[in-house]
């Protein structure tokens, strides 16, 4: 197996967190709108996320974005690893997947399987794309 960039991949994982944790917290406070106030409890927080994530289209629209930034981490992985971008990819969907297992409750909806399913190949397109972008190996 060629050798992958583990620096390649652990900067495009971070990146990708970066851009998922932002992304999350933009999407909860457009989806609770009125229900968020100034020096709010815990419990008044969990309250308004329980809401949230069962009467509003936070999760698809989560998966959409998740799917978009898996997509740019892939591309990103490939893109500063200039070599093998196939298998940065592979590597990148890999180290997100286990990151998310080890994330997951035990009370997940099918949404997120989903999303869960679809990461790997979303990484390697991502790589596919920065192919166009990386000079042939001699």
């Amino acid at each position: 197996m060629p050798p992958i960039s583990f620096k390649a991949v652990a900067i495009a994982f971070v990146s990708e967190l970066m851009a998922d944790l932002v992304i999350q917290s933009v999407l909860f406070v457009m989806f609770a709108q009125g229900m968020l106030t100034e020096g709010m409890t815990d419990e008044e927080l969990a309250n308004v996320r329980k809401t949230v994530l069962e009467t509003t289209a936070y999760i698809p629209w989560t998966l959409v974005f998740g799917t978009a930034t898996m997509i740019g981490g892939g591309y990103l992985a490939a893109r500063i690893a200039k070599r093998i971008p196939y298998y940065h990819g592979l590597a990148m969907g890999i180290v997100v997947v286990v990151f998310s297992l080890m994330l997951l409750s035990t009370n997940v909806g099918a949404l997120e399987y989903l999303g869960l399913a679809i990461t790997i190949p979303c990484s390697i397109y991502g790589a596919h794309l920065a192919r166009k972008h990386i000079p042939p190996e001699p």
